[in-house]
């Protein structure tokens, strides 16, 4: 079994750093995902692309500054593309089950008896 080289003391804000905007920059590729869905703004979904665009560099930044190699590249991989896909897949999935077929008539302000 081969170990990951340790990442140099100098090189550890830039890990930490990166891992943080892999977060932050997943989350803000989901909402400005569901936003331009919700509002069909295509300035919007330009704008989740330019996130995800910045995901995939710090997922490349994260995985050079700790030596990642074999496995673990396969590993960002698929963990850079299932932050690409989830938002879809979860975008369907809710389309899905709370669509106008699923809706309700309810009406506020009715009488009851």
């Amino acid at each position: 079994m081969m170990l990951i080289e340790p990442v140099a003391l100098s090189d550890f804000f830039l890990s930490f750093f990166s891992a943080a905007l892999i977060i932050l920059l997943a989350t803000v590729y989901a909402a400005l995902y569901a936003w331009s869905k919700i509002s069909g703004r295509r300035s919007l979904s330009i704008a989740a692309w330019l996130a995800y665009a910045a995901l995939l560099v710090c997922v490349g930044v994260f995985s050079y500054v700790n030596h990642f190699n074999d496995y673990w590249l396969v590993l960002s991989l698929l963990m850079a593309l299932g932050y690409g896909w989830m938002p879809r897949l979860i975008w369907r999935l809710s389309a899905a089950t709370h669509g106008e077929k699923t809706h309700h008539s309810h009406q506020s302000g009715g009488h009851h008896d």
